[in-house]
């Protein structure tokens, strides 16, 4: 049985991205880290660019401006882009 994440990414405008893919690559405080198959639930404040990879297996590249929050819960990746982040570190 193959398991497909849907991902959806959206700014305060519009959905910038939406639909099934294999994985995720994307940035934080820590690093790089990846999105695969039934990864555990988590929540990230990522930084840098979004990664893609699709189900065709194209690999698509979303720059983040500043930053981003990133939500992953039951094979739903969420991104929300353009989020002031009150608080946290601005380095």
């Amino acid at each position: 049985m193959k398991t497909i994440l849907f991902l959806e990414v959206k700014n305060l405008e519009k959905v910038l991205y939406k639909g099934p893919v294999k994985s995720l690559t994307s940035f934080n405080k820590v690093g790089p880290f990846d999105i695969l198959p039934y990864h555990a639930n988590f929540f990230s404040i990522i930084k840098n660019k979004i990664l893609i990879n699709d189900q065709a297996g194209e690999r698509k590249e979303l720059s983040i401006k500043d930053r981003g929050v990133l939500q992953v819960m039951d094979n739903q990746i969420t991104i929300f882009l353009g989020i002031e982040t009150v608080g946290a570190d601005r380095k």
